[in-house]
Parts: C-alpha cells; sequence; structure tokens
C-alpha cells in the first residue's frame, strides 16, 4: 500500500510542474491577490523619483505589466544572474521575505545573460515562487542602472523609486518597514 501511495505522489508532482523538470515552462507564478485591508503602505518621500516602467514576460510565458502592479502595492525588483553567486548567496532571504509580505508587497526577479533554462533552474533550486523574466536585451537593466547583479529596487505604491541597493541587501525586512509597509 505504501508503495500505491509514494507512486501516486510522484505521479501528481510530475504533473505539477514540480518534478525537476529543465523546461521552463514546468516553473508557473501566482500573482498576489487583494491587498489585505489591515496593511498599511507608507508613502513615498515627495522627491522620490519614477520608476521606470516596463513590461517583462515571465518563464511561464505570462507578461507582467509592472505599472498596472505598483498601482495596488510596492514592488521589490530583485536584479540577478544564474551564475552570480552573490545573487545565489542572498536569495534564500530574499525568497522568506517574498513569503513573508506575500499578500502586500510584489517581488519580481529580472534576469538578463541567464538563458531561459538556468533561470528556471535557479527558480526551481531557491524555492522562487515569485514572478521571474528575462530581460535579454538589457534594457531594463540599463533603465534602473544596473552594471551587475544583484542589485534590489524598491518601488512603492504609486510608482515611485524609493531605493536601490547595488550590491543586493542584507536587511531588506528592515528597509521594507521603513519605506513601504507599515507594521
Amino acid at each position: 500500500m505504501r508503495r500505491v501511495v509514494v507512486a501516486v505522489v510522484a505521479a501528481v508532482l510530475a504533473l505539477a510542474g514540480c518534478s525537476g523538470s529543465d523546461d521552463p515552462a514546468a516553473v508557473s507564478f501566482e500573482l498576489p491577490g487583494e491587498v489585505p485591508s489591515d496593511v498599511t503602505f507608507i508613502d513615498a518621500p515627495s522627491d522620490a523619483p519614477a520608476a521606470p516602467s516596463f513590461e517583462l514576460e515571465l518563464l511561464d510565458g505570462s507578461t507582467l505589466d509592472l505599472a498596472e502592479q505598483w498601482e495596488q502595492r510596492p514592488v521589490v525588483l530583485v536584479f540577478f544572474e544564474s551564475f552570480c553567486e552573490l545573487c545565489t548567496q542572498q536569495q534564500a532571504d530574499i525568497t522568506a521575505l517574498s513569503e513573508e509580505y506575500r499578500d502586500a508587497v510584489l517581488f519580481v526577479g529580472v534576469g538578463s545573460a541567464t538563458s531561459e533554462d538556468d533561470a528556471a533552474e535557479y527558480v526551481r533550486e531557491h524555492d522562487i515562487a515569485y514572478p521571474v523574466g528575462l530581460d535579454p536585451v538589457g534594457e531594463v537593466f540599463r533603465r534602473y542602472g544596473v552594471d551587475e547583479p544583484p542589485l534590489v529596487a524598491l518601488i512603492a505604491r504609486g510608482g515611485q523609486l524609493v531605493r536601490g541597493w547595488p550590491g543586493g541587501v542584507e536587511d531588506l525586512g528592515s528597509q521594507l518597514t521603513e519605506f513601504v509597509v507599515a507594521r
């Protein structure tokens, strides 16, 4: 009986795209739903510049319009490359924060020089559930001044660029509560 249960569980996981497939299409993302009523956002400083808007094709084939997202909630952009060691070192903390703030803040991963297959493997390896897409010509990287990853950019609800951290950020959770989400 136990073998039957194990076989059924393995089959369900394979059908759900959790089988460790190298197919980028096996990667899927879910955008957050409505912002909970008990979440309070902090307004961006009046002198904060407008964040560059863009559309990003995600690894699951869907397209994300960033401006549509920041109308409802703050956005954290995580510029990465699958081969970047510093990106890998910071990813566990970023993934944990993306889960903690799942309903209030949208995290979005943006790679450029990474291949689609390598990006999908990176997503699976680090259990990333937030949307991830590629910027193959580097336009989004240029618009955000990313010379090399990691870079984390924090956009307030409404679309103002609040902060950016070249080299990543170790205390992102405290930065979120200081600049965009009151707790």
